[in-house]
């Protein structure tokens, strides 16, 4: 079927506002009388807080509200797992930046000065900044009360293990037992920020009827809300998020200011306005997890792999926040996207007195990718195979079954291989032997399309549509993508779609603009609205034609019998006659909750996860060249087959598909925020690395679509599943320039430098 919107290169219907500077981002706001609000945060990393005192802050002219822990509700929250943090810091601290006290004042000025007369009087207590370290049975306690927080799931806590998740299926130790090879390694990844330019930002102001309204930078509003009533001991009905303009978020955009600034304002009785700075959202932001992963994996001569048993150590830092999920979902991945019956893994969580850990694009599938593709070559250089051969041997087929026994569908693993090395000449360029040249590559299986997302469409009186939606446009494109699905689905152009977003009073409810879902269930919340209201229009429109609903059409503004055109209405007409005279005015509802097929009971403990609705694929080749005597690599060229499904936007997929790659680009050789003793050294862009464009490489991408047969129009979620390859693909290359293997993450040129020096060894 040939569509008039899908599959285009709609231009952003966003891009204007954004180019121009009319974009309003949280920063931007500013209400009469409205305040300024700082934080006061720990410089400890585990300490008892024997007194605070506010009385030369509180005296001081132009402050309105100083606030400490006891100012807020005594209840533990959580946006996502364990219920374990506290809106401000009461009784004890866990890391250095945890937020102690909080001021209203008149400008940011007078904030920072009332800050330094308040005076916290600290007992020390042990810390324990490594994740292995913490685990051990005498290692100071974190977090006393652990056995009695609640938790979302059936969690297994115990000692400064936050959540303990066990995946298994077949016999593992059998599996390696029939193994010819059995091959151990353990690979680190580095503490990783999503480095977004816009910092975390809100207004907030609480109206003479003590009802809170907080403008955040936000991906997931409706979560940001729960996380004010939470805290604050608010109903909802008393609560309402409106998102902004947000200025990047790659999972890190979460609710850090709002309860604060809510806080504030309550107290001040004015609007109180929050800017991160720099500096506090490295200390204080919620950056990926440094992970250790041990694998032992055992594979035939023919390379068929026969075994996988993993070991997942994840730093969750001070407080879980989304750690339990990323930590099991590596694990879920562990063997990668590979058929292998025998499957073992102990996946840790594990409290540190370091920054919390968090979301970060990916949400731990690019530690786990680094770490199965960099063994798969392994094997395959153990074997004597050629590390393509040895994926096409064991790659996933339709129908094959995670490891928690969900069914894989619409499985592109293979074709994006293929595409891949095909479009990298990688057969020839693997043969050549080019001095201190090489030629890798790693592949990527990820879920997507979680939880539910809801969306009203209304009909107004000229013909045209007004979209609500509860997504948040946090540079991806959504809006342009939501706006050209409800076009395509309504017969208009993009230009009849108006599209109102992220409110949590005006808009259904949406779960967040994460977990590569919005163009997916967003998308499918937007073909039953519009299925609703084409429904109501042929309703009308069938007695006035004096047909059948089922013998009409819609297309271009107007309803018409589908094998007499000439006999039709507008739309804009049927606005106005339901308005008038006939049940009101045309409103169409969709709510969508796509589920994935069941675990399979048995498999799982400790886990914190649902079924996947979906599942897509990626596969990255990287080419480098490797200076000897410094280390120093140059990525050449990189190339990425990612399935789509159906790219909805070709210019919006291109787009996500180069991010994707510099920032796994970071990941690999540059990204690493560096703590010390729990202190972060490296808190500003001086020193934390990203990739500049100078340092991207040329890319190509090959683009693949094997429709999700639930998708809309078969689109699959992306965004998530391009990070995870590029790290591995560039140290698979490494070895096939040098010989060299690295296992620890970033690839810096010392450890480049070192591995060379100990070949062999």
């Amino acid at each position: 079927m040939e569509h008039q919107h899908i599959g285009t290169r709609n231009p952003r219907v966003d891009a204007l506002d954004k180019v121009t500077g009319r974009a309003i981002y949280a920063a931007d706001l500013n209400q009469p009388g409205m305040l300024h609000g700082s934080i006061l945060r720990s410089t400890r990393p585990h300490a008892r807080i024997r007194h605070i005192e506010t009385s030369r802050a509180r005296s001081l002219p132009g402050v309105k509200a100083v606030v400490t822990g006891m100012d807020a509700p005594d209840v533990r929250y959580t946006m996502h797992y364990i219920f374990d943090q506290r809106l401000l810091a009461r009784n004890k601290v866990r890391y250095i930046g945890e937020p102690v006290a909080a001021v209203a004042a008149v400008d940011p000025a007078v904030a920072e000065e009332a800050l330094e007369l308040i005076e916290v009087d600290y007992e020390d207590l042990p810390a324990v900044f490594d994740p292995l370290e913490a685990m051990k049975p005498d290692a100071p306690v974190i977090h006393e009360d652990l056995a009695r927080y609640p938790a979302k799931f059936a969690a297994v806590k115990y000692g400064n293990v936050c959540s303990y998740t066990q995946i298994h299926r077949g016999d593992v130790e059998e599996g390696l037992r029939r193994a010819d090879l059995v091959v151990e390694n353990t690979f680190t990844t580095a503490r990783i920020h999503q480095a977004y330019i816009e910092p975390h930002a809100c207004l907030a102001n609480v109206d003479s009827s003590g009802r809170v309204t907080v403008w955040t930078t936000s991906q997931a509003p409706f979560k940001a809300r729960n996380a004010v009533c939470q805290t604050l001991q608010l109903p909802m009905s008393k609560v309402r998020v409106i998102a902004t303009e947000v200025g990047g978020g790659f999972g890190g955009k979460e609710s850090l200011l709002d309860g604060i600034a809510a806080l504030l304002s309550l107290h001040a009785g004015r609007p109180v306005k929050m800017v991160l700075s720099r500096w506090e959202e490295f200390v204080a932001g919620r950056p990926r997890q440094p992970t250790r992963i041990t694998l032992r994996t055992g594979a035939k001569k023919d390379g068929t792999l026969t075994a996988v048993k993993a070991q997942y150590v994840y730093d969750s830092g001070a407080y879980a926040d989304q750690s339990p999920g990323t930590t099991a979902y590596g694990a879920t991945f562990a063997k990668g996207p590979y058929r292998v019956d025998n499957v073992h893994v102990d996946a840790y969580c594990v409290y540190t007195n370091n920054v919390i850990s968090g979301a970060c694009r990916g949400y731990g599938g690019p530690p786990q990718c680094w770490a199965t593709e960099s063994q798969m070559d392994i094997i395959a250089d153990e074997l004597g195979m050629d590390p393509f051969e040895l994926r096409l041997i064991n790659g996933v087929n339709e129908g094959d079954q995670l490891t928690t026994g969900q069914v894989c569908r619409n499985v592109s693993m293979k074709a994006t291989l293929r595409a891949a090395a095909e479009r990298a000449g990688w057969q020839e360029k693997r043969k050549a032997n080019a001095p201190y040249r090489g030629i890798g590559l790693a592949c990527h299986e990820r879920g997507f399309g979680l939880f539910s997302s809801g969306v009203v469409i209304k009909l107004n009186e000229d013909g045209t549509y007004s979209l609500l939606s509860g997504a948040v446009e946090i540079g991806t494109g959504a809006k342009t993508v939501l706006s050209q699905i409800a076009a395509e689905e309504l017969g208009v152009g993009v230009e009849s779609i108006s599209v109102i977003m992220a409110d949590t009073d005006a808009t259904p409810y949406d779960y967040g603009s994460v977990a590569s879902r919005t163009t997916y269930t967003s998308g499918n919340a937007i073909r039953l609205a519009a299925a609703d209201v084409r429904r109501q229009l042929f309703e009308l429109a069938a007695g006035k034609l004096e047909v059948g609903p089922a013998e009409l059409e819609l297309r271009a503004g107007v309803v018409s019998v589908r094998l007499a055109p000439e006999q039709s209405v507008p739309v804009a007409a049927l606005a106005g006659e339901a308005i008038r005279r006939w049940g009101g005015p045309i409103i169409g509802r969709g709510s969508y909750l796509a589920e994935g097929t069941p675990l399979e009971p048995g498999t799982v403990s400790g886990y914190p996860m649902g079924p996947f609705p979906g599942l897509v694929y990626n596969t990255q080749v990287a080419e480098v060249e490797v200076d000897p005597a410094t280390g120093q690599v140059r990525v050449l060229k990189l190339y990425c087959a990612q399935d789509v499904g159906k790219a909805i936007n070709q210019a919006g997929v291109e787009g996500q598909v180069y991010g994707g790659l510099a920032q796994g680009l970071g990941f690999a050789v540059m990204e690493n925020l560096i703590s010390q003793d729990g202190r972060v050294v490296n808190p500003t862009f001086l020193d934390y690395k990203i990739p500049t464009a100078v340092d991207v490489p040329q890319a190509e991408m090959i683009l693949v679509e094997v429709p999700d047969d639930k998708g809309p129009y078969g689109a699959k979620g992306i965004g998530e599943a391009l990070v995870g390859p590029t790290a591995p693909a560039i140290a698979n290359a490494i070895f096939h320039a040098t010989g060299a293997r690295i296992r620890d993450l970033p690839i810096t040129a010392e450890r480049v430098l070192l591995a060379l020096q100990t070949k062999g060894k």
